[in-house]
């Protein structure tokens, strides 16, 4: 049980102005338990067991942990590897490769190494996307620490280029991913959530995708993939079947309101109202699209739309970096500038994408995404006396898109837990990185 008092406590909306206020938190268990604000007194709490109090001596800020809902953990290990490469040949001569080779125990690595690198800047809670083998590994490691995670494997079944350690059948690609949904899903009091990941249009085929489609309607369950993401993919895919990359996913019945597509960079108008139409969700990923030379997603337009859109650093090896900081500037300043407009794409709407829009996308609004009595406690506990962040008060919301970076995280906390907290990671983090560090190979 922690109470967190002299604290400020930024809070998201769906629209208009955020709540912002002095005041107090109560955390129980895994729950927001009470939010006092202002003159309210947490002095008369009643607890059932040991409370240890936080107090932010007015220095400190609280903001919900952000949620990433495009990453791929497992890429990690092959930063700084890939440089200066447009995304087929990257795919190509890189990343797939590179995947192919992964083992349980360096997949293991890569994936504790970006846990780090997330947790110690504020991220409660991803959508990931793995490789193709490997993914219980993956599960079991969130499972341990306690993390927030939706993800599943990468299916690909057919592609130029795919090496064959990955190449699946399209019936194996879908057993694998139906009994990885049956094992983990809603698992770890529901930390745990399992998303179809059928890659992309150029790695899988028509009878993968459609039927996929099918499996996230039969489960209630979502479907990662990527989209649109390069002129040169877009291009590929009209030659190859007639249609733009969303045109032809919705032509074959590949889309549904649980889809959640990444990047997007390169839809036409008629693509646009299309994903509007269908409730699909979009996630930009704003580094990684300029870093490969994709191109610059037009999100503000996506958002005047009526579009849900996310926000994700993607991988390792496109980025380089995994905080979130970077990407949130990033998405306010290029719509600002693409538009030639400093009045849209402001820090509020920045902050969105990564807190109530994420938290609508995975389909846990009723659970994170706010600081709000009856929520799981996802929060981020930021420090404010930084040179960076002077005057923070005014402008909240500014602080912390253009001001703050990891240096800025005291401390994050998932479904009430301390996963990083004053430079220091929990004892099972710790424990597991040990275990496959010292873990012999197969």
């Amino acid at each position: 049980m922690y109470l967190f008092k002299n604290v400020f406590i930024l809070n998201p909306t769906d629209s208009g102005p955020f709540d912002f206020f002095k005041g107090s938190v109560l955390i129980k268990n895994d729950i927001i338990s009470r939010v006092y604000k202002d003159s309210e007194s947490p002095l008369d709490i009643e607890t059932d067991g040991i409370i240890e109090i936080v107090d932010g001596n007015w220095q400190t800020m609280l903001f919900p942990g952000f949620i990433q809902t495009h990453i791929h953990l497992c890429q990690t290990l092959h930063r700084n590897m890939a440089e200066n490469i447009a995304l087929i040949p990257w795919l190509k001569e890189h990343v797939w490769p590179y995947e192919a080779k992964l083992t349980g125990k360096t997949i293991g690595i890569s994936v504790i190494t970006a846990l780090k690198e997330i947790l110690s800047s504020g991220t409660t809670t991803v959508l990931d996307m793995g490789t193709v083998k490997h993914q219980d590994v993956i599960f079991e490691i969130m499972e341990i620490t306690g993390f927030r995670y939706a993800g599943g494997k990468a299916m690909m079944d057919e592609g130029t280029g795919v090496p064959d350690e990955l190449l699946e059948k399209t019936d194996g690609s879908i057993t694998e991913s139906v009994r990885l949904y049956e094992k983990f899903h809603n698992k770890n009091n529901g930390l745990l959530k399992y998303a179809f990941a059928p890659r992309f249009v150029l790695s899988c085929t028509e009878t993968l995708l459609s039927e996929v489609r099918i499996l996230s309607d039969k489960y209630g369950i979502l479907i990662q993939t990527h989209g649109s993401e390069h002129k040169e993919e877009v291009e590929y895919i009209r030659a190859k079947t007639g249609y733009g990359n969303i045109s032809y996913l919705d032509h074959i019945g590949a889309l549904n309101d649980k889809t959640v597509i990444a990047h997007t960079v390169h839809p036409d108008d008629d693509e646009i109202e299309l994903i509007k139409n269908m409730g699909a969700s979009i996630v930009h990923c704003p580094s990684t699209n300029l870093k490969l030379g994709s191109g610059i997603a037009p999100i503000y337009k996506y958002i005047q739309r009526g579009i849900k859109v996310g926000i994700g650093a993607d991988g390792a090896p496109c980025n380089n970096a995994l905080n979130i900081f970077s990407e949130l500037k990033m998405a306010s300043l290029l719509q600002k500038g693409i538009n030639h407009d400093a009045k849209i794409m402001i820090a509020k709407d920045a902050l969105r994408l990564a807190t109530v829009n994420g938290a609508s996308i995975i389909g846990e609004s009723d659970r994170i995404g706010r600081i709000e009595e009856g929520k799981q406690a996802d929060i981020v506990v930021l420090d404010m006396n930084t040179p960076q962040t002077i005057n923070f008060e005014c402008h909240p919301s500014a602080a912390l898109v253009y001001g703050c970076d990891p240096r800025n995280v005291k401390a994050t906390m998932v479904a009430g837990k301390f996963l990083f907290r004053d430079g220091m990671f929990s004892d099972e983090i710790r424990d597991i990185e040990m275990f496959f560090n010292e873990m012999r190979e197969e």
